[in-house]
């Protein structure tokens, strides 16, 4: 688990944990009842944690005009509930302020969640693969939230803890609701992606466990320009059809081979390119 500071430094380090350990499950209490929407309990979410790992260095200034962030300040304004009123305040926080070790994807992302700008939606589980490439191909992009502790303290997939994977989640969600552009050519790749999925044409493929790890995080955490996703989908069917003809990595696939890659590729938007000479060996995916 990280060390939790909390924030007043000279708190013991087990008061500060147990502060932050209760503040956690009763924040989702409060959006389970209707209290926060899913913006107002991100962006609580990612200040709790903040505050919890770096303490009084959670934040600084980016403009000379605006206050030092003062993390007691700041936590007590949200547990008065004076920034519910106005999902704006909280927006101008995360927007004005840099945020340590937080890329400004995150939160970017937070900030344009709470001025409903984004089709963002909280949940409590990791969804399959499947289930996020279905809510991407409607336009929307899920953030898991878990705020039951010490579960929130433990590893998710291979992220150390719950809020090293709700960053990823906020990352994700920024490359794919940012440009507009980039999100309908998502958007449009995936659906495309889903009816051939639903239709049978990766039927044969999802057999090679090799093939249904890459289409798995093709489908599920990818998110960047589709032709970029179009390409990789190609690389992963070159590898497939390699396997079962027994090319290697230097071997020439069959005619048949080509030809069925085509028919798939054409399903889902087609890929340009001339006919790869080898079996393509750079799919292994980074943890994106």
């Amino acid at each position: 688990m990280r060390t939790l500071r909390g924030s007043a430094d000279a708190t013991a380090p087990g008061d500060r944990t147990r502060d932050f350990a209760s503040r956690l499950p009763a924040l989702g209490r409060r959006w389970r009842s209707g209290e926060l929407d899913g913006a107002g309990l991100a962006a609580r979410y990612f200040l709790y944690w903040q505050i919890a790992i770096h303490g009084r260095e959670f934040a600084s200034r980016r403009h000379r005009d605006d206050p030092r962030p003062d993390a007691a300040e700041w936590l007590a304004a949200i547990d008065r509930g004076d920034e519910g009123g106005d999902p704006a305040d909280l927006a101008v926080r995360l927007e004005r302020y840099q945020f340590r070790a937080v890329g400004n994807p995150v939160p970017g992302a937070l900030a344009a969640w709470l001025r409903d700008r984004w089709p963002l939606e909280v949940r409590e589980d990791v969804p399959a693969a499947l289930e996020v490439l279905r809510m991407q191909a409607q336009g929307r992009r899920l953030v898991t939230i878990i705020t039951d502790w010490p579960r929130a303290s433990e590893p998710v997939l291979s992220r150390p803890d719950a809020f090293a994977f709700f960053l990823h989640d906020l990352e994700h969600a920024w490359k794919f609701c940012h440009s507009p552009e980039l999100y309908a050519g998502q958007r449009d790749f995936f659906a495309r992606l889903e009816e051939a999925l639903d239709r049978g044409v990766f039927a044969t493929c999802l057999d090679d466990a090799g093939f249904r790890d890459r289409f798995h995080y093709l489908a599920s955490d990818m998110n960047t320009h589709p032709e970029h996703s179009r390409q990789y989908l190609r690389a992963i069917l070159i590898e497939h059809y390699g396997r079962g003809e027994g090319c290697g990595k230097t071997g020439r696939l069959s005619d048949s081979a080509e030809e069925e890659i085509a028919g798939v590729l054409s399903a889902v938007g087609g890929v340009t390119g001339a006919r790869p000479p080898e079996i393509a060996g750079s799919t292994d995916s980074a943890s994106g």
